[in-house]
């Protein structure tokens, strides 16, 4: 189950299907050679990390999130991140610096390469190890539940050329920050790194919806 999971998670992340898309039980079990209990399972388990929404009578679709429930996600992402990087110590531990340069290295490489896929899950490591050095896992925990739901919001950032180069770049700068002992620029790189995908998300869904 957890390979369907993370399979359909990707083609969210990698515009493979699109907001308020129907994700249909007898597609995705021939898909996956999966029984129905085991594909709706899956679908449930999407559907609390906030990828999916089912439908009374109608299925399961892509969750289509409303401008005020993006805003109400990239605040609360907002405040847990900052509340991540006042505790990340500084000066840095020299195995955060190694362990990020090396996952930075491995996305850097992937966006050369134009693997998407391994962008979206090479940024995954990049922010997750940057966060878990917050030395609160429960911290660190929420954030991660938060940017699980943003998936549905990203997508178009992950396979946007300008969008990878731009995170590529703040990545490197939130590298540099750490070494630096820079928390004010930390702050201001954590805040930048989530506006694009939002408003990116907002525009399209103007245009989506006629507004």
């Amino acid at each position: 189950m957890t390979d369907i999971v993370s399979a359909i998670e990707e083609d969210i992340v990698l515009n493979r299907v699109h907001p308020k898309e129907r994700l249909v039980e007898e597609d995705l079990m021939q898909r996956f050679a999966g029984k129905r209990h085991v594909v709706r399972q899956a679908l449930f388990q999407l559907e609390n990390a906030g990828l999916v929404e089912r439908i009374k009578n109608r299925g399961a679709f892509v969750k289509s999130y409303t401008p005020e429930e993006v805003e109400g996600i990239y605040v609360m992402r907002e405040l847990l991140e900052e509340a991540a990087a006042d505790r990340i110590p500084m000066p840095a531990p020299p195995a955060l610096i190694e362990a990020l340069t090396a996952i930075q290295s491995r996305h850097s490489a992937a966006v050369e390469s134009g693997d998407l896929r391994a962008v979206f899950h090479q940024n995954i490591a990049f922010h997750r190890t940057l966060f878990a050095a917050c030395g609160n896992e429960y911290l660190s925990d929420t954030i991660n539940e938060f940017a699980q739901k943003a998936h549905a919001i990203r997508f178009i950032g992950t396979t946007d050329r300008q969008s990878i180069l731009l995170a590529r770049d703040e990545h490197l700068a939130m590298i540099d920050a750490l070494e630096r002992q820079d928390r004010t620029e930390l702050h201001r790189l954590c805040y930048q790194h989530l506006q694009p995908s939002k408003e990116r998300y907002l525009h399209l869904y103007r245009l989506r919806e006629g507004g």
